[in-house]
C-alpha cells in the first residue's frame, strides 16, 4: 500500500520555505451541508485548494488559519458531515475522506492546517487522532486514514520532507483497524512498535516507509526542521475507500471538527 504524500507539491512548498514561504494556489472556502437540528457542532470550514504566498510570513504577521483540502485530486473528496458520526466527547460531525474507483492510483483526500508554520520539529511531543473506517470500504484491509506532517529546513539536498503516521505500521498491525468503530491512534506513543513515522525522503533503512521509527527518533532524524502544516491524508493507490478523522491534537491544540 502506498501513501504518497505530494511529491509535486513538496517541491513547490521547500523552494517556498527556502525563500521564506512559498506553497501554491489559493482558493475560496467551499459550502458546508446543513445538519440535523439535533446537531450543535461549530461548523469547520475547509477551504479550497492550499494557501498562497502571500499569507504567510513575512507577508503577514500569522500564518493562515483553518483548514484547507490542499492535495485532494481527481476523485478523492473531502467534507465535514454527520455520516459515520463523531467519537465520544467530539459532537456529532467528523471530517469524511473518500476516494473512488482506482483510477490510476491518483484519487486522494487531504485536510491541512498551517497554522504551526515555522514552529521547531522538536517543539511537538504529543500527536494522536480518532478515525473510524466504514465497512463499505472495499480498497484494502491496510488502508486508513493517515496524519502528514511536513517540514522544511531539513539540512537534506531537497530540504524538504512529510512525515507519515499510518494505522497498519503500529504494533497491532492491519488487524488492529476495526470497521465501524471509532479508535484513537497514539501517533507519540512510547510503548514497543507504536508511535511509528516514516519519512517521504527516506528510501531505506530507519525511517523508511518499510522501516518506520518512533516520533523521538524521527526529530533526531531532522533536528533542524520547522513544521510547514500537519494533517490527515488518505493517499493515493488507496481505492474505493471511505473513512472519518476527529480529535485530532497536534502539539497544544485540539480540533473538533
Amino acid at each position: 500500500m502506498r501513501n504518497h504524500s505530494g511529491h509535486r507539491r513538496g517541491r513547490l512548498l521547500a523552494a517556498a520555505a527556502l525563500a521564506t514561504m512559498a506553497l501554491v494556489t489559493a482558493s475560496a472556502c467551499t459550502t458546508k451541508p446543513a445538519y440535523p437540528p439535533a446537531c450543535t457542532d461549530t461548523v469547520t470550514t475547509i477551504n479550497a485548494g492550499e494557501p498562497d504566498a502571500s499569507m504567510f510570513p513575512p507577508n503577514t504577521p500569522a500564518p493562515p488559519a483553518g483548514w484547507w483540502n490542499a492535495d485532494t485530486r481527481t476523485n478523492g473528496d473531502v467534507q465535514v458531515t454527520t455520516d459515520l458520526g463523531a467519537p465520544d466527547g467530539f459532537g456529532c460531525t467528523s471530517a469524511l475522506f473518500t476516494t473512488g474507483a482506482t483510477d490510476g492510483g491518483l484519487d486522494k483526500a487531504q485536510l491541512f492546517n498551517y497554522e504551526v508554520f515555522s514552529t521547531p520539529l522538536s517543539d511537538v511531543d504529543d500527536i494522536s487522532y480518532w478515525a473510524r473506517k466504514s465497512s463499505v470500504s472495499t480498497g484494502g484491509d491496510a488502508i486508513h486514514l493517515a496524519l502528514n506532517v511536513y517540514i522544511y529546513n531539513t539540512g537534506t539536498t531537497e530540504n524538504y520532507s512529510f512525515l507519515v503516521y499510518e494505522p497498519y505500521h503500529q504494533s497491532g498491525g492491519q488487524a488492529a483497524i476495526q470497521l465501524d468503530t471509532w479508535q484513537e491512534w497514539d501517533a507519540t506513543a512510547l510503548t514497543p512498535g507504536d508511535g511509528e513515522w516514516w519519512s517521504s525522503k527516506i528510501p531505506s533503512g530507519p525511517g523508511s516507509q518499510s522501516q518506520p521509527v518512533p516520533w523521538a527518533q524521527m526529530q533526531a532524524l531532522y533536528p533542524t526542521a520547522e513544521i510547514g502544516g500537519y494533517g490527515f491524508n488518505l493517499g493515493s493507490y488507496n481505492p474505493d475507500t471511505i473513512v472519518a478523522g476527529d480529535g485530532l491534537t497536534f502539539g497544544s491544540v485540539t480540533t473538533d471538527f
